[in-house]
C-alpha cells in the first residue's frame, strides 16, 4: 500500500494548524476538497487521524504518529533539495525544543546560539513549559525535542543525558528572611520536596508560589522566603546567598525525542551542540 501524496500534504497542513479553514487557505483548496482528501487518507490507513470538535481539530494517537512521520519526511525532503541545489553543508530547517524554564534561557539558548549565528537559515523555536506538561508536549508533537530533569523511560522514545543540574538552598543576602517559607513555581513544583527528601528529612515549611524560576529568584532577593534553586542561576547573584550544610542534590538534564529511522543533518548537529555545551 502506498499513501496518497495529496492526502499526506492535506494531513500535514491540518495537523500543523489544527484548523480546517486555515489549512484549506494555505493549500488553496475549498474546505470540502480538503475534507475529501483527509477522508481518503483515513480510509487508506483504516483509522481516524483527527477528532473534530467545536474548537477545531484534535490529533488521535495514530494522527500523532502520522504527524511525526510527516515532519521527518518534510525535513529530509528539504535537506535533499538543498543538496541538489549545491548547498550541501549549509544547514536549514525548522526544529522545536521544549523544556523547563530554569534551563531554557540560561543553558539551551546559549548552547545553540553559535550554530544559529553560523547558519541563519535555521529556524529554532524555544518553548518553556511546566515540568508536568512536557511528556504531553512531546507525544502531541508540539515539540521535536523535550528536555526534562528526569528520564521518561518510555518505549519508542530516545533519551540522552546532557548534564546535571545541581540544586541549592538560597535566601536574601540583604534582608531578613522567614526560614519556614519556601518559594516554588506553583502547586505542582516538587523541587523543594524532592530536595529535602534527598536530605533524609523534610522540615515543616509553608509554600508560596511565584509563577516561574525568575519570579522565585526575585522573591528571594526581596526576602519573601527561601528557595531550592539551580546553582548555576544564582552563583553570581550578590542579592542572594547559598546556605551551607546540605547534601549535594543533582537532577539529570535529559533530552527526549521519538526514535526515527532517518535523521536530518540539522537534528544531528543540534543534539551534538547540546551535548557539547551543557
Amino acid at each position: 500500500m502506498k499513501l496518497s501524496h495529496l492526502g499526506l500534504t492535506a494531513f500535514y497542513e491540518c495537523a500543523r494548524t489544527l484548523n480546517m479553514t486555515q489549512a484549506a487557505r494555505q493549500l488553496g483548496l475549498t474546505q470540502s476538497a480538503l475534507s475529501q482528501r483527509l477522508a481518503q487518507l483515513e480510509e487508506e490507513v483504516s483509522t481516524t487521524l483527527f477528532i473534530r470538535d467545536s474548537k477545531g481539530l484534535i490529533l488521535t494517537e495514530t494522527g500523532e504518529r502520522m504527524l511525526r512521520f510527516s515532519e521527518m519526511n518534510a525535513g529530509l525532503e528539504e535537506e535533499l533539495l538543498r543538496d541538489l541545489k549545491g548547498k550541501k553543508g549549509e544547514l536549514a530547517g525548522n526544529l522545536r525544543i521544549a523544556g523547563f524554564s530554569s534551563i531554557m534561557r540560561s543553558m539551551i539558548i546559549p548552547a545553540l546560539a553559535p550554530l544559529l549565528r553560523k547558519h541563519p537559515a535555521i529556524h529554532l523555536s524555544f518553548l518553556s513549559y511546566e515540568m508536568a506538561e512536557l511528556p504531553q508536549v512531546l507525544s502531541s508533537s508540539r515539540a521535536d525535542y523535550v528536555i526534562t530533569d528526569y528520564e521518561m523511560n518510555k518505549r519508542g522514545i530516545s533519551q540522552e543525558i546532557l548534564g546535571y543540574e545541581e540544586y541549592v538552598v538560597i535566601e536574601s543576602s540583604r534582608l531578613e528572611t522567614p526560614e519556614d517559607i519556601y518559594l516554588d513555581h506553583g502547586p505542582e513544583d516538587n523541587a523543594t520536596e524532592a530536595f529535602f527528601s534527598a536530605q533524609g528529612k523534610i522540615p515543616p515549611y509553608r509554600r508560596s508560589f511565584m509563577g516561574d524560576v525568575y519570579g522565585i529568584i526575585l522573591g528571594v532577593e526581596e526576602g519573601l522566603g527561601r528557595a531550592v534553586m539551580s546553582r548555576h542561576l544564582v552563583e553570581e547573584n550578590r542579592k542572594v546567598k547559598i546556605l551551607r550544610g546540605f547534601k549535594s542534590y543533582k537532577r539529570p538534564i535529559t533530552l527526549h525525542y521519538y526514535e526515527r529511522p532517518f535523521e536530518t543533518e540539522l537534528s544531528r548537529r543540534v543534539r551534538a551542540e547540546l551535548k557539547k555545551s551543557i
